[in-house]
C-alpha cells in the first residue's frame, strides 16, 4: 500500500484501506483520516459524525500501466453550532465529476497534442468519447463567438473543413505575435461582412493580409476603411512558378511519353531545379541521375542546361521566373511598381501563352503587391503553416462533422501548442 500511496502522492489526511485488482483494472479505496473538520457555515470544528454516503467510483490515472478506480466514502458531520449539516470535502474530484481533478488535467494535456484523436485519449485515459468532449468544452466555454477587438495587423485564409456548415472555413489570424484570433464556418463575402460588424475596433485594422481571393479584398475595402489590402508574396509567387510548370507540362505532351526529352521534364528532381531560385542552388554539386539504364553524376549545372535547351519557352520562361524572384528579393517598396511592371512588359513581348497569362494576373493585383514590398512581416507564412496543422488534426481524426466542435478543437490547440495550459497545477503539489 505504501508504494501505492507514493504513486498517488497522497496527502496526510487521506488512507487506503484496501487494493483489489479486478479485470486488469487496480480498485483502490479510499477514506478521509481527519478526526474533525471545519464547518462551512459558521466556520467552526465539529467532530460529530452524522453518517456515511454511499461509496463513490472515480476514474484515475493509470498505476503501473494499468487503469485504476478509486472508491471513495465521504463522511456527513453535523455542527452543533449552527446545526449544519455537511458532507466532507477530499479534493480528488469536481463536484458531480465521476473523474479526478488530476485525470481531467491529463485528459486536458492530451487534447493538446495534434497527433491524438479523441477516441485514442479516451481509450488512453478509460473514458468514453463524449467524457473527453465535454471536458473540451468545459475548458473552451468562455471562448467569444466573436472577436470584439482586433489587432493592428489581421490575415485571412480558407481551409477545407467539410463540416455541416459547409466545404470551406475561414480562419483569421493575427500574423504578427502568431495567434489564432477566431475560425468561421464560411468564407463567403456576406458571411464575413456580417460577422465583422461586431468588431468594435474596425477602425483601427491597418493592415489585413490575405490571397488573392476577390472577396477578402471586397470586405476589407468595406470594413476596414483605413487599412491597407496586401496580397501575400507566396500566392503570387506561386502563380508565376505554377505559370513555368505549365510551359514545362505542355512541352511534355508535345514531345510524348517515348521521347527523352519527356523523360527528362518529367523527372521530379529536375522539377525541382525549375522552381528553386537559383541563388539557393549549389549548381557546381554532383547529382546522380539515370542514363544508358545505369546511374550516372553529372553537374546541376549541366543538368538544368541541359534542360532549357529544350525548347526556347521554356529557356525564357526560366529568365522571366529568376527575374521575379529577384525583384521579389531585393526591391524596395519605393522602386517595387516600375520594377514590376517592367517584369509584366518583358512577358508581354515573349508572347509565350503562359507568362502572358500570369503577367496578366500580376498586373490586376499590382497595387495590393506592391503593398507586401512595406514589410517582410506582411506575409500569410504563419496562416499557411497553422492551415498545415488543420490538415494534421482534421487527418487524425478522421474529419469532424460537427463545426462548433472542430473550431473549439482547433482553437484549443492553436492557442496553446507552445505552452503549458495547466503548469499551475502541475507544479503545485497533488494533494487528495
Amino acid at each position: 500500500m505504501k508504494e501505492v500511496e507514493k504513486l498517488l502522492k497522497l496527502g496526510e489526511d487521506i488512507k487506503i484501506t484496501k487494493i483489489e485488482e479486478v479485470r486488469g483494472e487496480k480498485i483502490i479505496y479510499l477514506e478521509s483520516r481527519k478526526q474533525k473538520v471545519r464547518c462551512p457555515e459558521c466556520n467552526k470544528f465539529t467532530k460529530s459524525i452524522h453518517g456515511h454516503l454511499k461509496p463513490m467510483i472515480i476514474k484515475d490515472l493509470k498505476i503501473e500501466e494499468q487503469h485504476s478506480k478509486l472508491i471513495v466514502t465521504k463522511r456527513r458531520f453535523k455542527c452543533y453550532k449552527c446545526n449544519k449539516i455537511f458532507t466532507e470535502e477530499m479534493n480528488i474530484n469536481a463536484k458531480n465529476k465521476k473523474i479526478s481533478e488530476r485525470l481531467r488535467i491529463k485528459i486536458l494535456q492530451d487534447l493538446l497534442d495534434y497527433n491524438l484523436s479523441l477516441k485514442w485519449i479516451a481509450l488512453e485515459n478509460n473514458v468514453t468519447d463524449m467524457e473527453v468532449r465535454k471536458i473540451l468544452e468545459e475548458a473552451m466555454k468562455n471562448q467569444p463567438e466573436h472577436i470584439r477587438l482586433l489587432p493592428r495587423i489581421i490575415s485571412l485564409d480558407e481551409f477545407k473543413a467539410d463540416t455541416n456548415e459547409g466545404k470551406y472555413a475561414c480562419i483569421i489570424n493575427d500574423p504578427i505575435h502568431k495567434k489564432a484570433l477566431d475560425i468561421l464556418p464560411s468564407r463567403k463575402k456576406e458571411y464575413l461582412i456580417q460577422y465583422f460588424t461586431y468588431c468594435e475596433n474596425r477602425h483601427s485594422v491597418e493592415v489585413v493580409i490575405s490571397d488573392m481571393y476577390e472577396p477578402y479584398m471586397i470586405v476589407t475595402q468595406i470594413m476596414f476603411p483605413k487599412a491597407i489590402f496586401v496580397a501575400d508574396p507566396f500566392h503570387y509567387t506561386r502563380h508565376v512558378m505554377e505559370s513555368l510548370d505549365k510551359i514545362r507540362k505542355r512541352l511534355q505532351n508535345e514531345y510524348g511519353p517515348r521521347s527523352k526529352e519527356y523523360r527528362i521534364l518529367k523527372n521530379k528532381k529536375n522539377v525541382s531545379l525549375l522552381r528553386k531560385y537559383s541563388n539557393d542552388v549549389d549548381w557546381w554539386v554532383y547529382t546522380k541521375r539515370y542514363k544508358n539504364k545505369h546511374m550516372v553524376e553529372i553537374l546541376k549545372y549541366d543538368l538544368r542546361e541541359q534542360i532549357l535547351k529544350i525548347d526556347e519557352d521554356l529557356k525564357n520562361g526560366y529568365a522571366l521566373k529568376e527575374l521575379f524572384l529577384d525583384i521579389i528579393k531585393h526591391t524596395t517598396y519605393e522602386d517595387s511598381k516600375v520594377q514590376l511592371q517592367n517584369w509584366i512588359d518583358l512577358c508581354r513581348e515573349s508572347k509565350i501563352e503562359e507568362m502572358v497569362e500570369v503577367s496578366n494576373t500580376i498586373k490586376n493585383w499590382l497595387e495590393y503587391i506592391c503593398n507586401s514590398f512595406l514589410d517582410e512581416r506582411y506575409s500569410n507564412g504563419y496562416t499557411e503553416g497553422t492551415n498545415n496543422l488543420i490538415k494534421v488534426i482534421k487527418r487524425v481524426g478522421f474529419g469532424y462533422r460537427n463545426f462548433k466542435f472542430f473550431r473549439i478543437r482547433l482553437l484549443y490547440i492553436l492557442n496553446n501548442k507552445d505552452k503549458k495550459l495547466y503548469k499551475l497545477q502541475k507544479n503545485k503539489k497533488q494533494k487528495f
